[in-house]
């Protein structure tokens, strides 16, 4: 869905003034006693101090605790308390926030958050009046923002009063928010129980998004799916992985509703309306500039209905951006298997604990994924991915073997990173014959790819063959890369090995332009410089190329060349081939 216009100031606004963007600092106040004397025992500043801490880190739990335990020493700060409230709400500690609302809303009259999370309580609880006013005082105008409108509008839904929340989310007239209340309207009237509306609400929604919107496809095909017309669900999804090709929830909503399962849960409450509007802004909303707003949002939507998976797997992927790993992972191992977002919420956890030393958890996750038949050849492909991380080339080997085998016979174009990255771990196996056939097998899937095309034409030029072939090819390559170092470093290389050194050089110098701490395009261009004779040029960049992390393999190489030049370390990669297995 597009970024509504409005919607979510009110929200970003209290958290700059909380400090939960990460931007507060000890400077912001100076804290003082009751009686407006200094503090000198240290225990207020300490817990400022932490709690400050706390938020810049994103660590909202402990953050809001030690805010409160400051407050509770400081009761008339209004900083504190305002950081107290915001924190509280996004640890999802709703009911210590509700208790604060009060009072920061008669502190500053001028708070939209306080009635906010106000409505939202009284909205759960069904106190539909009272959930009125709340929304109301957050969005005072006779024109609300998208957010009053959806809020507004779920609570007349709830109260009974169906013509209230249609007018509310009439998407006429509003191009900046049309698809979100398209898209309301139509689970709106599911709720309300108009199949006929339903139909043509959805139907309008899928529309304004040319069938490109996940949120749309899910809510719109598990409706035609309960209402008896699962081939035209899986048409609607279908569309949707047409101009999304591979999408893994769209995948697994389409699996799923293939073996006959529910897709997604149905909505059937103006809570569940309510959590959806929240969901949908936090999605919108979630790039680094107001991902804290985005964490509010969704704890609102998993407040007002805990089932929401969405939000749930949502919220793992604004705490992993948040730098939050442990709270990451385990939301998305609580995202249930019943939900479309189950495979990759599980294949996101696993990606997590490898990156963290973890690879042991992951692989267990990723094994365990893979039994399932219906998840079996994502699950595959990503132990691919850890056990090539790993540099355990056979394995990984084994395990794209086994994604390739479920996932054909009739491959599509976008199978060809399978075949790729099984390639690559074939050639790294030093298994060539079957490293090519599948480089060429990807190549047949989609031509041209610079990426295989690149790797394909490297590795022939490691080897000696296919020279002036390879040439071609990487200048394809580049063509479609130009500000790509190392498809560049790739062209520069093979003009080396025709020696073409002054060529090599020239396109090497423009490669490392583009990435100058792969040390890979160091060594390279340290080479070629030593064969123009530039040898104190040379030598910098072999020296530098040692600090930027080359393979293992490629040390004592270095090092050799560094105190022999590049002779020496000619002569020691050629003894250390003719050694390898």
């Amino acid at each position: 869905m597009p970024k509504p216009v409005s919607g979510y100031r009110l929200v970003l606004a209290a958290i700059v003034a909380a400090g939960l963007s990460g931007c507060g600092t000890t400077s912001t106040f100076a804290p003082r006693a009751a009686d407006g004397g200094e503090r000198s025992t240290g225990s207020l500043y300490g817990d400022f101090l932490v709690a400050t801490y706390a938020g810049n880190t994103r660590d909202s739990r402990v953050a809001a605790g030690r805010y409160l335990a400051a407050l509770e020493r400081d009761p008339s700060n209004a900083t504190l308390l305002e950081r107290a409230f915001v924190f509280s709400v996004a640890a999802g500690d709703m009911d210590q926030a509700l208790k604060l609302s009060g009072r920061v809303a008669a502190a500053n009259p001028n708070s939209d958050l306080a009635p906010l999370i106000q409505g939202v309580h009284a909205l759960k609880s069904k106190d539909y009046g009272a959930a009125k006013t709340g929304f109301a005082a957050a969005h005072p105008t006779n024109d609300p923002d998208l957010l009053g409108r959806l809020m507004l509008a779920w609570t007349a839904a709830g109260a009974g009063d169906a013509a209230a929340a249609r007018a509310l989310l009439d998407p006429k007239g509003d191009p900046g928010a049309e698809v979100f209340l398209a898209y309301h309207r139509a689970r709106l009237e599911e709720v309300l129980g108009d199949a006929a509306a339903a139909d043509k609400a959805y139907a309008a929604a899928d529309k304004a998004t040319g069938g490109k919107s996940l949120t749309i496809a899910l809510a719109y095909a598990t409706w035609l799916q309960a209402t008896g017309r699962a081939a035209d669900g899986e048409r609607v999804l279908q569309a949707f992985l047409d101009s999304a090709p591979g999408n893994p929830v769209g995948v697994s909503a389409i699996t799923r509703l293939r073996n006959g399962q529910p897709i997604a849960r149905r909505m059937t409450t103006a809570q569940q309306g309510a959590a959806e509007g929240f969901y949908g802004i936090a999605s919108a909303v979630g790039d680094s500039e107001t991902q804290d707003a985005a964490i509010v949002y969704l704890r609102l939507a998993q407040y007002l209905d805990p089932g929401h998976d969405g939000a749930l797997a949502f919220l793992g992927g604004a705490m992993e951006r948040a730098g939050r790993i442990d709270e990451a992972v385990a939301l998305y191992l609580d995202v249930p298997e019943a939900s479309p977002f189950y495979v990759t919420a599980q294949v996101s956890a696993a990606d997590l604990l490898d990156d963290h030393g973890k690879t042991d958890e992951a692989i267990k996750i990723l094994s365990r994924l893979e039994r399932n038949e219906s998840t079996s050849a994502l699950a595959a492909s990503a132990l691919g991915d850890v056990y090539r991380a790993r540099k355990d080339w056979p394995e990984a080997v084994e395990a794209y073997t086994r994604a390739i085998e479920r996932t054909g016979p009739n491959y599509a174009e976008d199978d060809w990173p399978l075949f790729y990255a099984r390639a690559i771990a074939n050639e790294r196996a030093r298994r060539w014959p079957a490293a090519e056939a599948d480089f060429f097998k990807a190549l047949e899937l989609k031509p041209e790819q610079p990426l295989v095309l690149n790797y394909l034409a490297y590795s022939w030029v490691e080897r000696g063959e296919n020279i002036d072939k390879a040439l071609k090819m990487l200048q394809r390559a580049v063509d479609q890369r130009p500000d790509d170092g190392l498809v560049i470093d790739s062209l520069g290389w093979a003009y080396y090995r025709l020696g073409q050194y002054d060529k090599a050089v020239e396109v090497l110098e423009t490669a490392i332009q583009f990435s100058p701490y792969e040390s890979t395009l160091n060594e390279h261009l340290g080479d070629a410089y030593w064969k123009t004779g530039r040898k104190r040029e040379a030598r910098f960049l072999w020296r530098h190329a040692l600090k930027l992390k080359p393979e293992d393999e490629r040390i004592p190489i270095l090092q050799a060349k560094m105190k022999g030049g590049l002779e020496a370390g000619e002569a020691l990669e050629s003894r250390s081939a003719a050694s390898a297995p």
